[in-house]
């Protein structure tokens, strides 16, 4: 089992130190995950100490550590992405869509967005950035593909059409899905992406990898019971892995 989507120095709440890596490799460990990706926010590039990175590795025996970035993708930042995901010898990198017009649309302490763009506008833009994201070729892996969702804000209108663009733009590009359990933790209290939506990447064939998007050591592989039971009754059988930017073997869920 892997966790592939986590950050130690979170929002800075923490330094990457060897001993702090050592934690959320010890609680991987009692909870069965053998893979252990470290991806934190582009943001915080210069809290990334790889020296102790590269020390945990070594000494951690029962989990391998992988080292991935969380990229922001901002449509018109190409450039500064390109830049930021050639800075360190990650293995992955993950590019996630937080932003629409440059406003975050998950800050739970700034939800303004959502009373002044009309939803499925909204919506129809996220995804929209998912698909150039996907289709940019910066990124082994779209993180929580449906983020958008995470206030409970959601159109009338259908968006069966919108999300079937993006999986095809997705299974274009070749890319691998994000299943994230962090929207288990969040109003929406849902896995992303949501299962319709996880149908219609299997249906392509687009692979996955597991993630918690855990920002504390306790939150490795939270959520991993419903994640499994999710992705198996699916279709899914298993997850992909990743190393020095390639995908490499396949492990059984």
């Amino acid at each position: 089992m892997i966790d592939y989507h986590l950050h130690v120095v979170a929002h800075d709440d923490r330094p990457m130190t060897v001993e702090n890596i050592l934690e959320y490799c010890g609680v991987a460990k009692s909870r069965g995950i053998k893979q252990l990706g470290i991806t934190e926010h582009d943001r915080y590039l210069d809290k990334i100490d790889i020296g102790a990175f590269v020390e945990a590795r070594d000494k951690s025996k029962d989990v391998a550590l992988r080292l991935g970035i969380e990229i922001d993708y901002v449509s018109g930042n190409e450039e500064e992405m390109f830049n930021i995901s050639g800075e360190l010898p990650y293995d992955y990198v993950i590019g996630s869509v937080h932003r629409v017009d440059k406003r975050e649309v998950d800050r739970a302490t700034d939800q303004s967005i959502y009373e002044e763009y009309e939803t499925y506008e909204l919506y129809e833009a996220y995804f929209r950035n998912v698909r150039e994201s996907a289709l940019s070729g910066m990124f082994e892996v779209i993180g929580h593909p449906d983020l958008i969702k995470i206030f409970r804000h959601a159109p009338d209108e259908d968006i069966t059409p919108m999300l079937e663009e993006t999986a095809d733009a997705i299974a274009e590009s070749g890319v691998v899905v994000d299943v994230n359990s962090a929207g288990l933790r969040k109003p929406i209290g849902e896995i992303y992406p949501s299962r319709r939506f996880l149908e219609m990447f299997f249906e392509r064939d687009v692979p996955i990898i597991l993630s918690s998007d855990a920002h504390a050591a306790n939150e490795v592989g939270a959520g991993y019971e419903e994640s499994i039971q999710l992705v198996k009754s699916v279709g899914y059988r298993e997850v992909a892995t990743f190393k020095d930017r390639d995908r490499i073997e396949s492990l059984s869920l």
